[in-house]
């Protein structure tokens, strides 16, 4: 079977051979500068055919254990671990549009090493689980981790699909629908570029308000009340305002609503209302919750999040590091719409003589 994967699923694989050779993770900074602190990665493990495999660092080589029967299925070196990570960031920096294959030499090289899919199974949201040895606190444990790649564009934090979809409702000052004819003008406005950020506009050029009306998905919403039952309002308001005025950076995003307090918080004290549990909502996105499945709080990435940078360098947010972990997420996440085609969002539509919009999000890193 031909190996193929995105850059993002690809990074993985490098990400997977790097530390191999490297036997260390170490820590980052709000800035994702490279810290002294680390952990040492004694194993990692791979399930691609449904047999569990360990890499084990052994001494001088890294030995592949068959985890059932605990047998040595063959070992080699740090030497060729490095080799197959540098010869993978070359032929990830080669990948490009839809190409998703790397070259036939180093696909042979990678397959001899009993690795058989690009991206390793997993019931949770952990990229890649580890065996890792913590100096600091003396504890050894088995732990998952998501990786997050900017070999590529942004990865995104928080994918979106149908069931990211938000619903608001149009109508004039007397709260009448929108007759046919302005539905028609709204739908037929198809730039090239910014196509759903023009036809908000030309709603409101019309006289007619957009007010948050409810969520496509029950499990989305409900997901987001689990977080915090005011959340489904912020980020219907957030999402709204980003096709309105194009603030798109979580700082910013944060400040205009201090300033604007749509949910009429008391923020006399100084409390972060609108911070907090935006902040939250992208910690729990990157450590297991999505919109398709009943989120129950219960992490499924333990570890943390790894990053490659565009430098090709690993570091890490170990949950030990969680304010860390929480002031990358706000200094580094945007909002970014994706492809409206795809989500079915962007047409205004009329339902039992009312008319509506829906629109569409996800958060990149």
């Amino acid at each position: 079977m031909t190996l193929k994967g995105n850059k993002g699923e690809w990074s993985e694989l490098y990400t997977f051979f790097k530390l191999l050779h490297d036997g260390i993770l170490f820590s980052a900074d709000e800035k994702l500068n490279k810290t002294t602190s680390s952990i040492d990665v004694n194993s990692i493990y791979r399930d691609d055919t449904g047999k569990e495999l360990e890499f084990k660092r052994a001494g001088n080589q890294i030995d592949i254990i068959d985890t059932t029967s605990k047998k040595v299925i063959m070992s080699f070196s740090y030497t060729d671990a490095k080799a197959l990570a540098d010869e993978l960031l070359t032929e990830i920096h080669k990948l490009s549009g839809n190409k998703n294959k790397i070259n036939n030499t180093t696909e042979t090289k990678i397959k001899n090493h009993h690795i058989n899919q690009v991206k390793t199974k997993s019931q949770n949201k952990g990229d890649i689980r580890m065996l890792v040895y913590d100096s600091v606190h003396g504890l050894t444990s088995d732990q998952e981790f998501s990786i997050k790649s900017f070999l590529g564009s942004d990865p995104t934090l928080f994918n979106a699909n149908k069931t990211t979809n938000i619903i608001y409702k149009i109508s004039n000052q007397n709260g009448n629908a929108m007759p046919a004819a302005d539905i028609a003008t709204v739908n037929s406005l198809n730039p090239k570029s910014k196509k759903y950020i023009k036809r908000i506009e030309e709603i409101q050029n019309l006289g007619y308000s957009i007010d948050f009306d409810s969520y496509q998905d029950n499990t989305f919403k409900l997901n987001l009340q689990l977080i915090d039952s005011d959340l489904p309002k912020i980020l219907a308001h957030i999402v709204l305002d980003k096709y309105i005025s194009q603030i798109t950076k979580i700082p910013d995003i944060i400040n205009k609503l201090n300033t604007s307090n749509p949910l009429n918080y008391d923020l006399s004290l100084g409390h972060n209302f609108y911070e907090y549990r935006l902040i939250n909502f992208l910690v729990e996105a990157a450590l297991g919750m999505t919109s398709k499945t009943v989120w129950t709080g219960k992490y499924a990435v333990i570890g943390g999040l790894i990053i490659v940078k565009s430098n090709a360098d690993i570091v890490c947010y170990h949950l030990v590091d969680f304010n860390k972990f929480k002031e990358y997420l706000k200094n580094t996440c945007k909002l970014d719409n994706p492809s409206g085609s795809k989500m079915g969002y962007g047409e205004v539509y009329e339902e039992n003589n009312e008319t509506y919009i829906k629109l569409n999000f996800q958060f990149k890193a």
